[in-house]
C-alpha cells in the first residue's frame, strides 16, 4: 500500500509549517515591541542585496527576480517605517 503523500510533499509540508513557523515567531517579538524598537530591528533586518534566486521544484527551475518602481516617490524603507509605525 503507498503512502499517501510523497516524499517532495512531505518535505514541502515541513518546509511551509518552519516557515509559519517563523514568521509567528518573529510577528510575536515584533508585537511586544514599541514603535522605536519595531524600526531598530527593521533595520537591523534588512537584506542589503536584491532579493533574486533560483529554486528547483521537481525538476523545474524557477527564477524569482525583484522589481521596484524607480519613479516611486517612497523608498522601501520609507513604506516599511510608515507600515510599521500604523498602530
Amino acid at each position: 500500500m503507498s503512502e499517501p503523500f510523497s516524499d517532495t510533499e512531505k518535505e514541502e509540508f515541513l518546509e511551509e509549517t518552519a516557515i509559519r513557523q517563523m514568521i509567528d515567531e518573529i510577528t510575536d517579538c515584533l508585537s511586544s515591541m514599541t514603535k522605536e524598537e519595531r524600526l531598530a530591528w527593521f533595520c537591523r533586518s534588512q537584506y542589503p542585496y536584491p532579493i533574486n534566486f533560483q529554486k528547483e521544484i521537481d525538476g523545474t527551475v524557477y527564477t524569482v527576480n525583484t522589481h521596484f518602481n524607480a519613479e516611486s516617490k517612497e523608498s522601501i524603507k520609507e513604506k516599511a517605517e510608515r507600515i510599521l509605525q500604523k498602530p
